[in-house]
């Protein structure tokens, strides 16, 4: 059955604890994956999805008998219609750092065997099988670098899978297969890749029944193009297993996530950056995350603990920690399904529905931080959009910027903010001695 688009845009329903929090519909599909599997990109975009009305967003997503995308308009807010791309599942995506966009799938080739295939979506190319295997390939995932190449790892094997890589560009020149994995008796399995700290990380499930802790997460770097040995982040006697990284990458260091089992039960563990050690209780599945520095986390996984599938969200923000855990269904009053995550900074996306047609959905969380709730007499305190000349504080108060650095001090009455970069800031009222710090008004500076 083929996606039909739906343009609908569901207002009204924002979260009790943000009025910026907003969702919609991209369109409709017949699979309840679609936005699925965990370890693979699935949005690209030009920034870290902090101001989503500058620029479009590509989704990625799959069908029973193709992959598509959609590209936003304004903003979040309007997708264009599905377009059809080629007959495959697993489709991945990623913004390289020179603004190509590099599309990865598993798709038949014309012999019959499921391989691993490329296409830079900037230029007129014919896909290029990556894999040139045998077949048996399964779960890609992509990262592209400054210099226009794509980093591409897929599993590859039946009995005991092993996790390959290789380079691709938009000429569809294709560079030396090379096997991440050395572990030839372990079953290797869902592979990711991004860049942190100017090297290139993948990550991996591995499972060899011989040894004594049998279910392991794997990582092995490649800096300056040089891989490095394989590191263990996790092993385990139970289930470890569908692993992915930090969606927003950069130069920053390594975080991710993966389910681990636990006395038989499923939880979530996410590793490094703001989301590190953090354990969640239920049968929790399928986590994905964006870190922004060590200043933004937004983390969320697939829960299934009352029978009926839903999402959760936990956010941080370094001024003011974490927020309490959120449900995507209560957060947006769903009577549905929800499932099948994938973000990339605020922007969430996932596939709802009890039965077909299913709907491919999004969200838009804004800052994890509910500033207004946080104010002391914030009707004293002026927010808005403002154009770029003067802001009017009738008090001592601090501007930051959205990574947190204080940019000036506010004094009462008219402040020039002439030469402030436009963006989103936080003001927060000056504390006297002994008093405690208020919390931040959201301010907008236009040009």
């Amino acid at each position: 059955m083929k996606v039909v688009s739906v343009f609908l845009l569901v207002v009204g329903l924002f979260a009790p604890v943000s009025a910026q929090w907003e969702f919609g519909v991209v369109c409709s599909t017949d699979v309840p994956f679609a936005t699925g599997p965990n370890n693979s990109h699935k949005l690209a975009f030009r920034s870290e999805m902090l101001y989503p009305q500058r620029d479009t967003i590509t989704l990625v997503f799959q069908s029973s008998e193709s992959i598509y995308y959609c590209l936003s308009g304004n903003g979040v807010n309007v997708w264009s219609r599905p377009v059809a791309l080629y007959p495959g599942a697993d489709p991945a995506i990623a913004l390289g750092r020179d603004g190509d966009r590099h599309l990865v799938w598993q798709m038949l080739d014309t012999l019959g065997r499921l391989n691993i295939f490329y296409r830079n979506l900037e230029f007129r190319m014919m896909p290029v099988n990556v894999s040139g295997a045998n077949g048996n390939c399964f779960h890609p995932d992509v990262f592209g670098d400054s210099a226009g190449v794509a980093h591409i790892v897929w599993e590859e094997g039946e009995a005991s899978p092993q996790i390959w890589y290789r380079q691709a560009n938009e000429r569809g020149v294709i560079g030396e297969r090379f096997s991440v994995s050395t572990d030839s008796l372990a079953a290797c399995r869902f592979p990711a890749i991004e860049q942190f700290n100017n090297g290139i990380g993948v990550v991996w499930q591995e499972v060899d029944t011989t040894e004594s802790l049998p279910y392991k997460i794997m990582r092995r770097r490649q800096v300056g193009g040089v891989w490095q040995t394989e590191e263990v982040l996790a092993e385990q006697s139970e289930p470890l297993s569908h692993p992915a990284v930090d969606f927003s990458g950069g130069n920053e260091g390594f975080s991710g996530g993966w389910e681990k089992v636990v006395n038989g039960n499923y939880e979530v563990q996410f590793y490094g950056g703001n989301g590190g050690g953090y354990p969640t209780g239920g049968v929790s599945t399928k986590p994905v995350l964006s870190t922004i520095g060590d200043v933004w986390s937004y983390l969320f996984w697939e829960e299934d603990s009352s029978g009926r599938k839903d999402i959760f969200t936990h956010f941080y923000y370094f001024m003011t920690g974490w927020s309490s855990p959120g449900s995507v269904r209560n957060i947006f009053h769903i009577d549905e399904q929800v499932y099948a995550p994938n973000c990339l900074g605020a922007l969430l996306v996932w596939t709802q529905g009890d039965t077909a047609p299913y709907q491919v959905m999004w969200a838009f969380f804004d800052y994890p931080i509910g500033v207004e709730e946080k104010i002391k007499d914030a009707a004293k305190l002026v927010s808005g959009i403002f154009n770029g000349k003067v802001y009017y504080a009738d008090r001592k108060m601090h501007l930051y910027d959205a990574s947190g650095r204080r940019v000036m001090e506010l004094k009462p009455g008219a402040n020039d903010i002439c030469r402030v970069k436009a963006g989103v800031y936080f003001v927060q009222e000056v504390a006297e001695i002994g008093d405690k710090s208020n919390g931040f008004v959201k301010i907008i500076i236009t040009r």
